[in-house]
């Protein structure tokens, strides 16, 4: 009798161990910023943990998914095209010891000037480890394209005769009817939804407004807010969403 109670205490001690040393199961979706209907396939992501990079590997789906203890971390997505970076998101994430499942769509938009690097010569349809490119023929190439385009504006400005401190063009203030031709459809219509409650609203009572996603609702005002046209005020555990842009009549 007493050993059947000591092996009973020891799997309970065992099994609530286990279940407080589980990890979560984060996953989700890459977009490209322009499109968020189809997941970008083959793209590199890198996990860190405390800036120390854990874990790394290609998606050829577009989708990742991760078994993460608790901890704060940081996902990074990078898509390569010709093996030059062309887009780069990251998102930064903190699991708790209660989280059992995380899901997180992660954006990506064209890199900065610092954030531009090149890949080399890796298959991105299989997890390869990442190389470092010593290949010194590309940044060949880029100084080649870099000196070209300089000579093609000091051309430019001898022939037309401009002086090199001259002003800069004031970008017009953009309209209602500017914006319409330069967003796609789906970002057109969100900021209709958000003007014609007046340029202000919540992000909840869009989410009652649209038939998509939570997620894809908050990629999308993301994009909004990136380009300019909206700004996202944080209220309670809700968005105030405020448009940017001026309404110049009724549609």
């Amino acid at each position: 009798m007493f050993r059947k109670r000591y092996a009973l205490l020891v799997s309970l001690i065992l099994i609530s161990l286990a279940g407080s040393a589980q990890a979560a199961i984060v996953n989700g979706t890459f977009y490209e910023w322009s499109d968020f209907e189809k997941p970008l396939k083959n793209v590199l992501v890198e996990v860190e943990k405390n800036s120390t990079l854990i874990s790394y590997k290609v998606l050829t789906d577009g989708t990742y998914s991760f078994d993460l203890s608790p901890g704060n971390y940081s996902i990074r997505g990078k898509y390569y095209r010709n093996s030059v970076l062309d887009l780069i998101g990251e998102r930064k994430i903190t699991v708790n010891e209660a989280d059992r499942f995380r899901e997180f769509d992660i954006l990506l938009f064209p890199p900065t000037d610092s954030e531009n690097e090149y890949l080399g010569d890796i298959n991105l349809t299989e997890d390869l480890e990442l190389k470092r490119e010593t290949d010194p023929a590309p940044y060949l190439v880029i100084i080649s394209i870099i000196s070209l385009s300089v000579l093609i504006i000091y051309w430019i400005k001898k022939k037309t005769g401009l002086k090199e401190t001259a002003p800069l063009p004031v970008e017009p203030e953009k309209t209602e009817s500017t914006i319409k031709k330069e967003l796609p459809d789906d970002l057109r219509n969100l900021h209709d939804l958000i003007l014609k409650a007046g340029g202000r609203t919540t992000q909840k009572e869009l989410r009652k407004k649209l038939t998509c996603s939570e997620a894809k609702v908050s990629l999308m005002l993301d994009d909004l807010e990136t380009r300019g046209l909206i700004r996202k005020i944080r209220k309670g555990r809700s968005n105030i969403i405020i448009s940017e842009i001026q309404q110049t009549g009724s549609q």
